[in-house]
């Protein structure tokens, strides 16, 4: 598990706070890979986040636990990767591998501090193929004093770009009064970049006489006050002012909207059209969020929108182009507004678009009289947008490049089936919280069967209401059957193995729960590993009962298993309580000996493991171990028939490592 220090604006309404929040939402996806630090700073004068969610709510607990593990470190914390989200003049050197995090540049430059402080980080990661190919390109050139050889002075570490993930939402009411019923929507703030200004303009001029459209401006120019949303009123005002009469509506919306309501926005029936003149954008999120909402887009040509506002589509001859969903406003490029120029980041001798008057209101007045076509257009959009940047692929992408190439990632198509064993006995406590752990595993709808065994005598029917209520939501992966009589642990545990058919096999205890991805990191280890029988992992120990494995506090101690070897196992029984292995595994070496109570799982893998099965330690934390004192192996009562047990398992296989191996035990 890598510890990983996160510094964003992840608690603003900016754009680089929403960008810190995908960022740590990739991450908390894989909390079995990554235990994460946070740190969050100011961006601008950009609003702090208010909402109380559970999102908020962990933010807050991991806030306490970065100050509690920098106050023990006496203020020099050992953290294995930074990932700083930020603009690049802000990245430090803070851990021992640190990555830059940036939504890059909607010009044709980036700055001379920038090339300088990437030489602090190890790799860059940007929001659109428009910002990394700035990052990449940039130089310049010069001549060194005391040789006068020329010199190139550009980018040189990996720089790589990953978008924005769909994330919908609910719509809910939102009373905004509009006596238009065709309408036009702009996403932006007030300021240079936007051109709203510009837009509004055009606007105006080409539905003067028209008083059934309007232009809805979301906008606020710093934070969403009441002194702010007075500034934007009478910024709209001198604008509209200057413009003439008019039948056309501009409908002023100012303040923050929370995810649904912006849902609620880009689905309204009177809003039919998002459109933005602006000069660029490191990646157009408004825009991608209307696009992903099935609402037509009318943008600038240029820059970072055009990696998800242009689809890939194959050719007759195999090959694939890039075909615009989109009304194109034309656009030339030049330098920078003298206002736009910001020392360190936007440089005077860039350049960026200028949308053209009369592309801009050619494309209002084709998606006012022709919106059906358009409509057709941006639903075949969305229904391309919603395969290809799902939170799954994009959260991938963030998880690989912060991990590192070690990790195992393999499509889950390669998966094969897996089979779910589980004993059900006395698990009234534990049994509504087990189903809804499993059932949402990763893998599960698609490449797992469970097989349940309830080994519960007559009267004890509280386990088999809540199992048969999912195995009717779940009727293809769930395998149910009431046992006569309860042959023991081992015994249910054989008979769920004859039962199944998945090339790979797991337990399912009762009271211990998985990461949400453990089964799929598990499976893939296997897949990508032919030689080996049999992986494990280690798990947090944890006290209370139905601790769902992103609940565990901070601090519980874990069972941290050696690697294996055949003294290690005699040592311990390493697979533990949720290890995954081969069916052949069975046709080579048998099945669990029902001779056992409590012992038999570390007897079957050490008959395994002696007769030549190769098992592998996953280095992550996966499972959550209920150390359940009314358990069979935890239960203090049990302990002397328990420690005859082991002791007879160890004294037989040592000898047997002994005559084999030739091997000295020293334990």
């Amino acid at each position: 598990m890598k510890k990983v220090f996160i510094k964003g604006p992840f608690l603003t309404q900016s754009g680089y706070g929403h960008h810190a929040r995908t960022v740590i939402r990739a991450l908390r996806s894989r909390e079995d890979l990554f235990d994460i630090y946070l740190h969050p700073i100011t961006w601008g004068v950009t609003s702090w986040l208010w909402e109380d969610n559970e999102e908020r709510r962990w933010f807050d607990s991991v806030l306490e636990k970065t100050i509690k593990y920098t106050s023990e470190t006496d203020g020099k914390p050992m953290f294995d990767v930074s990932v700083q989200v930020t603009i690049p003049n802000e990245w430090e050197k803070i851990a021992s591998y640190n990555i830059g995090v940036t939504a890059g540049i909607e010009t044709t430059k980036i700055a001379p501090q920038w090339i300088e402080k990437s030489g602090i980080v190890d790799k860059i990661l940007t929001i659109s193929s428009h910002s990394k190919d700035v990052l990449v390109d940039t130089v310049y050139s010069g001549t060194r004093n005391d040789t006068g050889e020329k010199i190139e002075y550009r980018c040189q570490k990996p720089v790589d770009y990953i978008s924005y993930p769909v994330r919908k939402f609910d719509t809910v009411k939102l009373d905004l009064n509009l006596t238009t019923n065709f309408n036009f929507l702009t996403v932006a703030q007030l300021g240079p970049r936007k051109n709203t200004e510009e837009l509004i303009k055009c606007f105006v001029e080409q539905f003067r006489d028209n008083e059934d459209v309007g232009l809805i401006v979301k906008t606020n120019m710093a934070k969403n006050s009441l002194i702010d949303r007075i500034n934007c009123t009478n910024s709209l005002k001198q604008t509209l002012s200057n413009l003439g009469n008019r039948k056309c509506k501009v409908y002023l919306l100012h303040g923050y909207l929370d995810d649904n309501e912006m849902a609620s926005l880009y689905s309204h029936s009177k809003i039919k059209a998002i459109i933005s003149a602006t000069h660029g954008e490191g990646f157009g999120l408004p825009l991608f969020e209307a696009a992903y909402y099935g609402m037509p887009v009318i943008a600038t040509d240029w820059s970072g929108h055009l990696d998800f506002l242009y689809k890939s589509v194959k050719q007759k001859n195999g090959n694939y182009k890039n075909k615009h969903m989109f009304s194109r406003i034309s656009y030339t490029l030049g330098p920078v507004k003298e206002a736009a120029v910001w020392d360190g980041v936007i440089v005077k001798d860039s350049m960026w678009a200028y949308p053209e008057e009369g592309s801009i209101k050619m494309n209002l007045e084709e998606v006012y009289k022709d919106h059906g076509r358009f409509k057709k257009r941006a639903k075949e959009l969305q229904k391309w947008i919603c395969k290809e940047f799902t939170e799954e692929k994009i959260y991938k992408k963030y998880i690989k490049a912060i991990y590192g190439n070690d990790l195992v990632e393999i499509e889950r198509e390669e998966i094969p089936k897996v089979s779910l064993i589980t004993s059900v006995y006395r698990a009234d406590e534990h049994i509504e919280q087990l189903m809804e752990d499993v059932t949402r595993q990763t893998i599960f709808k698609d490449k797992c069967e469970w097989v349940i065994l309830n080994a519960n005598e007559k009267g004890h029917d509280f386990e088999e209401e809540i199992i048969l209520k999912y195995k009717e939501k779940y009727p293809e992966n769930i395998v149910y059957k009431r046992l006569d009589e309860d042959p023991g642990v081992y015994g249910v545990w054989n008979e769920a193995i004859k039962m199944s058919s998945g090339e790979l096999i797991t337990n399912i205890n009762c009271d211990d729960r998985r990461a949400p991805s453990g089964l799929e990191r598990q499976a893939a280890l296997l897949v990508t590993n032919p030689d080996i029988d049999l992986v494990y992992n280690d798990s947090y120990a944890v006290k209370e009962p139905n601790t769902l494995f992103e609940n565990v506090p901070p601090g519980t101690p874990q069972y941290n298993f050696e690697p294996f070897s055949a003294e290690a196992m005699l040592r311990n029984n390493l697979p533990h309580n949720n290890p995954m292995w081969r069916r052949n595994v069975h046709e080579k070496h048998g099945y669990f000996d029902e001779e056992f109570r409590s012992a038999g799982d570390w007897e079957m893998w050490l008959r395994a493991s002696t007769a030549g099965s190769k098992f592998m330690k996953i280095d992550s934390v996966l499972g959550v171990y209920y150390f359940n004192p009314e358990g069979i192996s935890t239960n203090f009562e049990n302990l002397g028939w328990k420690q005859e047990e082991e002791k007879k398992i160890y004294l037989k296989y040592k000898e047997m490592l002994k005559e084999e191996n030739n091997l000295e035990i020293i334990l």
